[in-house]
């Protein structure tokens, strides 16, 4: 609503002395250019896939400093689909400081960055606001809340009187020494000047949760997507046990992948998205999707269509989805980006569930609170993967 996107069912909305739900379609647009930028939790919706990032940006000191300061310079001259969503996410909020309008609003700026950038993000929003703009943000990153002038917590669609913080309990599973599940040998691969993958090996045995750590940009959602079998690498080999398959041929209960974006589909309903998988696998178990749809939160809304849920509530029924079919294998590209610490604590125990019912875990992540439940660790930065003891 505050971004001209919305109208109220009833009330007002009062922006820079214009009554937003009384504005027509063309001053709507006039407010949106000359009023109010918005940067929302797709970034990359925000962003034109033909230009690279610096052509979206004006050809000035302060749009340079821009990509310094979100650390981004080096790769602001790459197409935004070459980019990985936390450079998309900075990307976008260069462009929409750029514009240097009275009011910034941002749907949860930091869900898909590490410490390190978010705290980035986080002094880019608060210099912008010492200049002069007023800076709205949407957040469940407590980083994020502790730097503001005023908070409004929601409960329901409403403003709650203080809040609680959720508890990160950190808890590791038996390790894992079995046979291995997952093997990868020397994978490579470059995305025209960017060597986004470089000569990893992994070896992931059943029964693990392993977790790859890594900063937004290191790599870690490119080599989830060839252990996937989503894309294939420049060089190296990828194998899943025992039968030594080609991941990109196995069927979902034997490996199922959870990407950033997760992939829902936008006309089914919550309930449908989590058993198309069974559907077509013809292994359809409702006791267990009304299980997951219970444990995550989405019973009540499993009749809505995805758009009509949050974006938390969306990745969570890919979660489910994901696990609709008990797979043996499961890859997931940051399955908890988009939560509260609440339910980022509830969704790792629906993992770690699955888990102890046979379900392997590979997770990309830059969460420390989810790298403290792994059974196997890695580290990558640059590309470069290495085991942490």
């Amino acid at each position: 609503m505050l971004a001209g996107l919305v109208s109220p069912s009833r009330g007002a909305v009062l922006v820079a002395g214009r009554r937003l739900e009384r504005l027509s379609p063309r001053q709507r647009r006039a407010y949106r250019r000359d009023v109010a930028s918005f940067v929302g939790q797709s970034a990359a919706e925000g962003l034109l896939p033909h230009l690279s990032v610096r052509e979206q940006l004006p050809a000035d000191g302060r749009a340079a400093k821009l990509l310094v300061d979100l650390a981004i310079d080096e790769c602001a001259d790459e197409l935004p689909p070459a980019l990985s969503g936390g450079e998309q996410a900075r990307a976008a909020l260069a462009v929409a400081l750029a514009r240097r309008l009275p009011l910034l609003i941002c749907d949860e700026p930091t869900a898909e960055l590490d410490d390190a950038s978010a705290r980035r993000v986080v002094e880019a929003l608060r210099q912008a606001a010492r200049t002069g703009t007023a800076v709205v943000v949407a957040t469940h990153d407590e980083t994020v809340v502790g730097a503001a002038d005023l908070v409004l917590r929601l409960e329901a669609g409403r403003v709650a009187a203080g809040g609680e913080r959720g508890e990160t309990r950190p808890r590791r599973r038996h390790g894992s020494h079995g046979p291995p599940l997952l093997v990868g040998r020397a994978i490579d691969k470059r995305f025209g000047r960017l060597q986004a993958v470089a000569s990893a090996d992994l070896e992931l045995p059943a029964g693990a949760f392993g977790a790859i750590l890594g900063r937004s940009g290191s790599g870690k959602s490119t080599l989830l997507s060839i252990l996937a079998g989503w894309q294939s690498p420049d060089r190296g080999d990828v194998r899943v046990e025992p039968d030594a398959a080609d991941p990109s041929v196995l069927p979902w209960h034997r490996l199922a992948y959870l990407p950033q974006r997760f992939g829902l589909m936008p006309e089914l309903s919550v309930r449908e998205n989590v058993e198309l998988p069974a559907w077509l696998a013809a292994a359809a178990d409702g006791d267990w999707v009304e299980t997951l749809l219970r444990m995550l939160g989405l019973a009540e809304f499993a009749d809505r269509v995805p758009p009509e849920t949050s974006i938390g509530q969306q990745q969570r029924t890919a979660v489910a989805r994901a696990l609709a079919v008990k797979p043996a294998l499961l890859v997931a590209d940051e399955p908890t980006a988009h939560q509260d610490a609440g339910w980022r604590e509830k969704t790792l125990d629906v993992l770690e569930a699955a888990a102890e019912q046979g379900t392997t875990l590979l997770v990309a992540t830059h969460e420390p609170a989810i790298a403290a439940r792994a059974t196997r660790l890695w580290q990558m930065h640059a590309g470069r993967l290495s085991a942490v003891e």
